[in-house]
């Protein structure tokens, strides 16, 4: 029962054996005998083998505490040996864990206590001079180890270290940087200690695993935050941090029973100094937050006071993006990183960036980074503001995002105001614009958005990109709330909005003018098209809206702020043409090929593309598609269109005796029309796709429809308005289009506008607008528009009844057209509508109850007779259409006459067939 103790005391005897040095020539001896040196080692490990064996019971142990040569083991791993012996110290370092793993028995515990081991290790280990760093790293290990398994059977040994201040040690060994290891076992040896209180934003605590990652000796953890908090080197540092964040992700609940420690909230200010260890110190913050699924409200309030008092760029920009991170991460950090003050420290932050970019140096550096001329030093430290402004920015914009407690708060620290002052500079508008975009959002959001379209107002005519931004932004909120849009109309934004227009007058001129000659015509639509997008979304689903813009702003006033522009002559009627459309049809496609600048070729002149380019935008404007992701619209047909007919009007496809044709043979015009037919046949099923929202920007388009000129390319200038005119000719296919747009009196500005081509059939636009005029008339038409289109061209010289004497001619009875052949001769009638003796009033004396009517209508026809398509017009406009689709036949737009109207129209229809007759 000796060997044990026999084979110990060998054991410790062996650190005192000599070198053995190798003979000469030994090697080429014939000897079958090893070297001195192998059968040394050989011996070291068979004895090493034979005590770890023995020792793996209880029995030898305590054999060994009884016979008091324990103790030499624990004086063996911690003595100083020669370095030709240290295989002799590693084995006596074997056989110590062995023990502890296998051996540990109450009476060895005792006996390992009363002899002060522990101590004995220590004081070894701190008193030797000899011994190398790596050496006491080694040591302390193999002592670690053992405490590690004592924990399991006593908490003895554990306090024994504390008391001969084996911690402590273990701290001054950390900072002497001899280990980077050593520590890694210890967290986790002791008892289990108690949970420490859960703060009220976590309701479940997760259960330990146990299985060796549980936290259970806190004194051992304490080491490593007092080592960080002593540690003077950022790898040091490091180190502590990645032990830390091993410990918090072996065991979820590890966090919460180091959570009375208040690791990290002490760390805070610790880190601000040390830029190695902040990305994994704010690592550990987030893995508290996804992975544990927890509020760290302590550590972010020390956060708070970091970033408030922290003078390095890195570390704030580190700081904030994990703000900003947290804050996306869940909506409760709204509410959390307010309370703990952040959000008036973030908006310091942006007071800070705000007076930086009002320094003329800053400025200055600003302008000479952009020709790369700065000093490297000075645009590192550039780039470092504003990637921090950039993050506090992105920061508030989410804590804002939903929360009119936060935006009242971030008016009250003067966020709203200082925001509203950055916003002109290029380097942060966007983000700037980010913030007031939930400001405007917010309950209290009038203001706001009042003072960006007062920005917006008072910048010069040629920040197109600020403009652009700035609408941009009022468009994303138009379209999120409804809120936002009563608001809009009553802050004056239509009047803002369309001031613009106004603004840019002479803009699109060729070439450009009027300090325009440096603008960016990309940037220009840009604006344009924000424009128009940000007048259709204020009136989306807005009736108040929709009837403020058409009464008060109005769609006539709007274009003539297009016409303004510089694309557009100051024509307001067709007028005669002289062309023919051209073969190319470059407007063939106006709408499919928008973003191609309308479906134009490299051979068409600025000033037209441009044009095409503004029908477009009305067109969506009326139709409000700027938003429609998925949008089909039809091939735009030239000449002929899908609407139905009881007659083909093939008014082109005859020859034109009156026009000086630059473009080719009425061959050709032929060829373009049947193929025209064919394409409109393909398409006709999707021609009633588009639904007229806004009517006015159709008449607006109406408008400026003849306004399109061109002196170089006159053909494509008919080309354009053919398309135009086909655009309005496919709205008007659908009876709620025809509804609406009648009700917006698109009739009579067709008469207005267009009365040379209606009354003209060889006219290149005539067959689109009379069929549009077809339509309209089929579903409502007053009689005075009637009138006027049957006046078209003076036939039968009836041009005499001009408008100044609708009036006069409204109250005449329908008898008044009988009269004899005395009374006949004697009525006249003055074409300048003055009193006299041919005026149609009666004189002094007369009988009142008679009228008289103009000679010119009983005289012989002195104008042209009336043309065949307007007859066709007329019946077609009479008779009931769709009677199988509908069932029945549907009222005529005459059947809403008096029957002293419908008599008078049926006398003059009758007239007209007589005369054609």
């Amino acid at each position: 029962m000796s060997v044990p103790s026999t084979l110990v005391k060998c054991l410790y005897l062996f650190f005192d054996l000599p070198h053995m040095a190798e003979a000469p020539g030994a090697s080429q001896t014939q000897t079958p005998e090893l070297p001195q040196a192998d059968r040394r080692a050989l011996l070291q490990k068979v004895f090493a083998q034979i005590l770890v064996k023995l020792c793996s019971f209880v029995s030898p142990a305590e054999e060994l505490a009884q016979k008091d040569d324990l103790q030499l083991l624990f004086s063996a791993i911690t003595s100083w040996c020669p370095p030709h012996n240290l295989p002799w110290r590693k084995s006596a370092g074997q056989v110590l864990t062995t023990i502890s793993r296998h051996g540990l028995s109450v009476n060895v515990i005792k006996y390992i206590h009363e002899k002060e081991c522990l101590a004995t290790c220590i004081q070894n280990m701190q008193q030797s001079d000899d011994l190398s760093p790596l050496e006491i790293v080694e040591m302390f290990a193999g002592l670690s180890c053992f405490l590690k398994d004592s924990s399991d059977v006593s908490q003895t040994l554990l306090d024994d270290f504390r008391m001969c201040q084996g911690y402590t040690f273990l701290c001054d060994l950390m900072l002497s940087d001899a280990s980077d290891h050593l520590w890694r076992d210890g967290s986790q040896t002791g008892r289990s200690h108690h949970w420490s209180p859960l703060p009220p934003a976590r309701p479940v605590l997760p259960q330990p695993s146990g299985k060796g990652h549980t936290v259970r000796n806190l004194q051992s953890f304490s080491v490593l935050q007092n080592a960080f908090l002593r540690a003077k080197t950022s790898r040091l540092t490091g180190t502590l941090l990645d032990a830390i964040g091993n410990i918090y992700a072996a065991d979820h609940a590890n966090y919460f029973i180091l959570e009375a420690q208040h690791t990290l909230s002490q760390f805070a200010d610790k880190v601000a100094k040390l830029p190695d260890a902040q990305t994994k110190y704010f690592d550990l913050l987030e893995f508290v937050v996804f992975s544990l699924n927890y509020v760290p409200c302590k550590e972010l309030f020390s956060v708070s006071v970091l970033l408030k008092g922290s003078t390095s760029y890195t570390c704030s920009i580190t700081a904030t993006r994990t703000l900003l991170k947290l804050s996306r991460h869940d909506a409760v950090f709204s509410d959390v990183l307010r309370e703990v003050g952040l959000l008036e420290v973030l908006v310091n932050l942006l007071h800070k960036y705000a007076a930086l970019l009002k320094d003329p140096a800053t400025q200055q550096q600003t302008q000479s980074q952009n020709n790369e001329q700065g000093d490297c030093k000075n645009s590192s430290v550039a780039e470092e503001q504003k990637q921090l402004a950039w993050l506090v920015m992105e920061t508030l914009t989410v804590l804002l995002q939903g929360s009119n407690t936060n935006a009242g708060l971030f008016r009250e620290f003067g966020g709203a105001r200082c925001v509203h002052n950055i916003v002109k500079y290029d380097q942060c508008r966007e983000h700037a614009l980010m913030i007031i975009q939930q400001l405007v959002l917010s309950s209290s959001g009038d203001d706001d958005m009042g003072t960006l379209l007062g920005l917006m107002h008072s910048a010069s005519s040629t920040e197109l990109q600020l403009k652009t931004d700035i609408l941009q932004t009022l468009l994303a909120v138009l379209r999120e709330s409804h809120r936002t849009r009563t608001v809009f109309r009553k802050v004056g934004g239509f009047v803002y909005v369309t001031s613009l227009l106004v603004a840019m007058e002479r803009s699109l001129c060729q070439p450009p003018c009027h300090g325009w000659e440096r603008a960016n015509q990309n940037q220009v639509f840009e604006l344009l098209h924000t424009v128009f997008c940000t007048l259709t979304a204020a009136m989306r689903y807005e009736p108040a809206n929709s009837h403020f813009f058409r009464t008060e702003i109005q769609y006539e006033k709007l274009a003539d702020a297009v016409r303004l522009l510089g694309c557009f002559s100051e024509a307001k009627k067709v007028g005669v043409r002289g062309v023919f459309p051209s073969n190319a049809q470059p407007f063939l496609r106006l709408l499919e090929d928008d973003g191609a600048g309308g479906g134009t070729g490299d051979n068409i002149c600025p000033t037209l593309k441009h044009c095409s380019k503004l029908f477009i935008y009305l067109h969506k404007m009326a139709t409000d598609s700027f938003d429609s992701r998925a949008e089909q619209v039809p091939p735009c047909l030239t000449h002929e269109t899908s609407l139905p007919s009881p007659w083909g009007t093939p008014a082109l496809a005859r020859k034109r005796h009156g026009y000086q044709g630059t473009s080719g043979p009425p061959a050709g015009v032929r060829a373009l029309t049947d193929l025209n037919m064919k394409l409109q046949l393909a398409n006709s099923s999707s021609s009633s796709d588009s639904v007229v929202i806004h009517p006015g920007a159709g008449l607006a388009m109406l408008d400026l429809l003849a306004s399109v000129s061109s002196d170089s390319q006159p053909e494509h200038a008919l080309d354009l308005q053919l398309a135009v005119a086909n655009i309005l000719q496919l709205l008007v296919h659908s009876e709620r289009n025809q509804q609406i747009l009648c009700e917006a009196g698109l009739h009579s500005r067709l008469l207005q506008r267009c009365s040379l081509a209606l009354g003209d059939e060889e006219h290149p636009l005539h067959p689109p607008l009379q069929r549009m005029f077809e339509r309209l008339a089929s579903q409502a038409l007053q009689p005075m528009a009637l009138r006027e289109f049957l006046r078209l061209g003076n036939p039968l010289n009836c041009g005499a009844w001009d408008k100044k004497l609708l009036k006069q001619y409204r109250v005449h009875k329908p008898s008044s057209l009988s009269y004899d052949a005395e009374m006949r001769n004697s009525m006249t009638i003055s074409m300048e509508g003055c009193f006299g003796p041919d005026t149609v009033f009666p004189a002094a004396g007369e009988d009142n109850s008679q009228y008289r009517i103009s000679r010119s209508l009983v005289r012989s026809a002195e104008g042209s007779t009336v043309p065949l398509t307007r007859v066709k017009c007329l019946v077609s406009m009479t008779t009931p259409h769709d009677i199988r689709l509908h069932g029945s036949a549907v009222t005529p737009a005459f059947g809403s006459l008096t029957p002293r109207w419908r008599a008078l129209g049926f006398q003059k229809s009758l007239c007209y067939f007589l005369l054609i007759l």
